[in-house]
């Protein structure tokens, strides 16, 4: 990098993407087809006036008041006494010490995956198609998510933890009278924030890092029939596993993150996903009811029974799917600036037999324990065999159709969402920090209710 070089990343230039795909008609009603081939995500480097490198960026705060009463700065003037000015290179290696610094790494790669599939089509009598196949894929330098705010920097070398309760004297500070502001600025200060990387930044965090890993393999089936006779249907079933150890967390409403405990051991992270969902079967369906006009049955009835009787419609999906595994977090009593902790764990977390009360305790809480300080939990980033709860869920609908002439169509609709009223529940407290006060507990639904809505849909 050279003083007039304006860039923020080094240009990534071996972004080829070969494809190759093939299909075969190994007889007259089954045909074979497979591929494979390398995707790439959009491009990490990408412009964007978020991501401005230390000295290239300042934010000036509006203080609205000094009191939460009284205004203080007014909209026609929201800044009076300026803005924090921007230093540029001016300051040099000085440039916002004593602060948190975040910027891009220059060395960041452009993510992209390594994609196999194999399948199978074969055509059924009755018009109904089959279709088998095999999809894996390898990711390779995907966004590190595993902490939202970014890959923190400053955190304690895992060595320096042997020195324990010593991490937390008290000693002079070198910064005292050249930092002037925040913690670094005080007379003395811990040992442990003067043994980090760099002492003289309070964090360092790298944006849009890359360099995370995924395994993904699927079986996938799928069954269909086109409309023929007044009867369609759609079955997709996969069951798969992805392995990783980059993204952050599941949807769980408690705020649990499968946070990176240790930057420095990648390998400890990577566990079954927090997004893998190892089953999931969808069924959808057709019906035109045989009565009515050009139908098998009521091809001869007036007006006023067809009306009643004929036309009818009905409709359906129904959805089953495994649950999410659960990523249980402790109180971080690290004191190495990591971004987060997971409990020690003795033994499987997933309660044998038939589950008594699941809503007051969902897995076995007493085989976690709160790791020693100065130390990190030995839980995974996600339990192995314990997931959330699943998803039954039917939706159904009911059509009728008064068909006035070739052009003119009035239909009535009658829709249920969730038609037998199945509650799905939500992710259980997977803070260990809440023991004895909620942890292992579930106390939200993830669903809505039974739903219904009547229409009217004209159709010309």
């Amino acid at each position: 990098m050279t003083d007039q070089d304006r860039s923020q990343f080094d240009t990534d230039t071996n972004n080829w993407s070969p494809r190759l795909g093939f299909a075969y008609q190994a007889a007259s009603k089954t045909v074979v087809r497979g591929g494979l081939g390398l995707f790439y995500a959009p491009s990490l480097q990408a412009a964007g006036g978020t991501i401005s490198g230390p000295g290239f960026r300042s934010n000036t705060a509006w203080l609205s008041t000094l009191d939460g009463v009284t205004p203080n700065h007014f909209l026609r003037n929201p800044f009076p006494d300026g803005y924090i000015p921007i230093t540029g290179s001016s300051l040099g290696l000085s440039t916002g010490v004593g602060t948190g610094i975040s910027a891009p790494l220059r060395a960041t790669k452009t993510p992209y995956v390594q994609q196999l599939s194999f399948g199978i089509q074969q055509q059924l009598p009755g018009g109904v198609l089959i279709e088998a196949d095999y999809l894996g894929n390898r990711g390779l330098q995907l966004v590190d998510g595993s902490n939202t705010l970014g890959l923190p920097l400053n955190q304690l070398s895992p060595e320096h933890l042997a020195l324990g309760p010593q991490l937390l004297q008290s000693l002079p500070n070198p910064f005292f009278g050249v930092i002037t502001t925040g913690t670094l600025a005080a007379p003395t200060i811990q040992r442990r924030f003067l043994l980090r990387p760099f002492p003289q930044f309070d964090d360092v965090t790298a944006l849009t890092s890359s360099g995370g890993t995924s395994n993904y393999h699927s079986f996938q089936l799928k069954a269909e029939k086109r409309l023929r006779q007044g009867f369609a249907f759609l079955l997709a079933y996969t069951n798969a596993k992805l392995i990783e150890d980059a993204s952050s967390a599941n949807s769980d409403g408690f705020g649990a993150v499968a946070v990176r405990q240790n930057m420095y051991d990648r390998r400890a992270e990577r566990t079954v996903s927090p997004n893998d969902i190892s089953q999931r079967l969808v069924i959808s369906y057709v019906y035109e009811l045989p009565f009515g006009p050009n139908k098998a049955f009521g091809k001869s009835w007036n007006r006023a029974v067809d009306a009643l009787l004929g036309g009818w419609q009905i409709n359906g999906i129904t959805t089953f799917q495994k649950g999410q595994p659960l990523t249980i977090s402790a109180p971080n009593t690290c004191n190495c600036f990591n971004p987060g902790l997971r409990p020690n764990i003795s033994s499987s977390a997933k309660l044998s037999g038939p589950v008594s009360d699941p809503l007051s305790r969902y897995f076995d809480t007493s085989v976690f324990s709160q790791p020693a300080q100065f130390t990190f939990g030995n839980a995974p980033r996600t339990l192995p065999n314990v997931r959330s709860p699943g998803q039954r869920n039917w939706d159904f609908s009911v059509f009728k159709n008064f068909r006035f002439n070739e052009r003119w169509n009035l239909q009535f609709r009658a829709e249920a969402f969730n038609l037998f009223n199945t509650p799905q529940f939500g992710f259980p407290d997977q803070n260990f920090g809440n023991f004895g006060r909620g942890f292992g507990q579930i106390t939200s639904q993830a669903n809505s209710p039974r739903q219904v809505q009547f229409g009217l849909k004209l159709l010309f």
